[in-house]
């Protein structure tokens, strides 16, 4: 199993914006080929810091979904709430 990880700066007062255009995206759009499931992590130290962990078959599959014009335009509305990226993990589910 293929995990990906970022890391976002949140613009301040955007937070629930963030979250909301996440759970948005799950409920509007079917679940992409190959994602078996997300989590959003808040830090607890900065609250305008988010992870989002997913989870999925491969990295091809993730590939295919991020070359889609849907998954692009959903990238720019998300935008709006994010002030910069941080970091991408990219790792191997081992356990």
């Amino acid at each position: 199993m293929y995990v990906h990880i970022v890391s976002f700066k949140i613009k301040e007062g955007e937070e629930i914006t963030f979250v909301e255009i996440q759970k948005f995206q799950e409920i509007n759009e079917s679940k992409p080929a190959g994602l078996d499931h997300y989590h959003i992590y808040k830090d607890r130290k900065d609250p305008s810091r988010f992870f989002l962990v997913e989870y999925w078959n491969s990295k091809e599959d993730k590939d295919e979904l991020e070359e889609s014009e849907d998954h692009k335009y959903f990238h720019q509305l998300r935008r709006l709430a994010i002030d910069k990226k941080y970091e991408t993990i990219e790792c191997d589910l081992v356990v």
